[in-house]
């Protein structure tokens, strides 16, 4: 399955059309996530994604990024999708096909399809053409290449920091980076998939801004977030809006002179993924709550965001881009949280600086 992979790859590039369009990313936008992305930011927020579901806990205690058992990841990936059918055959093929592949249940621990589909084709087939596009932008010669390389790196440590220390059959890494994330940079190597997410529907990376924290080591705010807009052809100047990665906020997004869009939505955020050994197999099922969001952004890129869920765990959080204001020649971002889940964060990044520094009490 790991030549099929490579095949997958080497297809999607001749794919590619000759000329040259960015579909996804746009230089030209100097402000807000726009000018947060790159391959760095991509990185890290694709890579540590998984520590902001309850990952950041260890028996109530915040994990430091430096402790983590990197090495025992490694292997349990590697050792599952190096030999899947054998795995598949412990975890059951009717359950891996039905829960993992297939979208046929809907039951939230049944429904392991339902971040495959939307994170790892949708999302992340568009992210690889973006970051493709920022190579090409900056002058790498192989820019679709090195941006394969790049969100499967990504995907990869992601799996690993979601393993950490298990040691037990997971199909989890199997549907991700042998069919899922191929199959997303294949469907997104397609034009009219490209003009699809960029023109009728609407697709944009609004991610986070990920922050140090020095005083425990640990790496907070991180992770991949996507926005949908479509128009609404009853409305004039509104959309269709759903925000989504850990968070599934919809609602409606509202225009001012084709610049300024003001969104606001309503739904859940998953703040907790439970491990469970059933027949030495690891399966993950996830615990949610409420979320309702506040978003402002200029020309679809990102310039803040007003976050709160409950009532489980009443949290907020808010995320000020670059160039949302200015101190003299800086264009500084700012991430606050405050709540049950945060105490109190405060943290401080510069444009084109890739990782902020944070403080607070947490």
């Amino acid at each position: 399955m790991i030549k099929t992979v490579v095949l997958i790859f080497l297809i999607s590039i001749n794919l590619y059309a000759q000329k040259k369009e960015y579909y996804f990313y746009h230089p030209e936008q100097n402000y807000g996530s726009e000018l947060n992305f790159n391959p760095t930011t991509v990185i890290l927020n694709g890579s540590f994604d998984v520590l902001r579901n309850g990952g950041h806990e260890n028996n109530g205690e915040t994990i430091n990024i430096f402790k983590l058992d990197y090495e025992q990841g490694i292997k349990n990936v590697w050792d599952n999708i190096s030999h899947p059918f054998y795995h598949i055959d412990k975890y059951g093929w009717n359950r891996f096909l039905t829960q993992e592949v297939f979208p046929l249940s809907f039951d939230k621990n049944k429904a392991q399809w339902v971040p495959n589909y939307g994170h790892h084709i949708i999302g992340s087939g568009m992210i690889y053409v973006k970051t493709a596009e920022w190579y090409d932008y900056h002058g790498f010669k192989h820019p679709k290449l090195t941006s394969f390389l790049t969100t499967m790196f990504y995907h990869f440590f992601n799996e690993v920091l979601e393993n950490n220390h298990s040691n037990v059959t997971n199909v989890d890494p199997i549907a991700d980076l042998l069919i899922f994330d191929p199959l997303g940079i294949l469907i997104f190597s397609s034009d009219a998939v490209k003009k699809f997410f960029s023109k009728t529907v609407s697709l944009y990376d609004w991610s986070l801004q990920p922050m140090y924290n020095p005083s425990n080591c640990y790496l907070e705010n991180t992770g991949l977030q996507f926005a949908f807009k479509y128009k609404l052809p009853f409305w004039k100047n509104y959309s269709a809006f759903l925000y989504y990665g850990i968070y599934g906020i919809g609602g409606l997004s509202y225009t001012h002179n084709n610049i300024h869009n003001f969104s606001f939505g309503i739904g859940t955020v998953v703040n907790r993924l439970d491990e469970n050994i059933i027949n030495n197999s690891r399966i993950i099922t996830p615990t949610t709550d409420g979320a309702v969001g506040l978003f402002y952004d200029k020309n679809h890129s990102l310039m803040t965001s007003i976050i709160i869920t409950g009532p489980r765990m009443y949290n907020a959080r808010i995320n000020i881009y670059p160039g949302f204001f200015k101190l003299g020649r800086f264009m500084p971002g700012m991430y606050l949280g405050f709540g049950e889940w945060d105490n109190f964060l405060v943290g401080v990044t510069f444009a084109r600086i890739p990782i902020g520094l944070l403080g607070g009490y947490n």
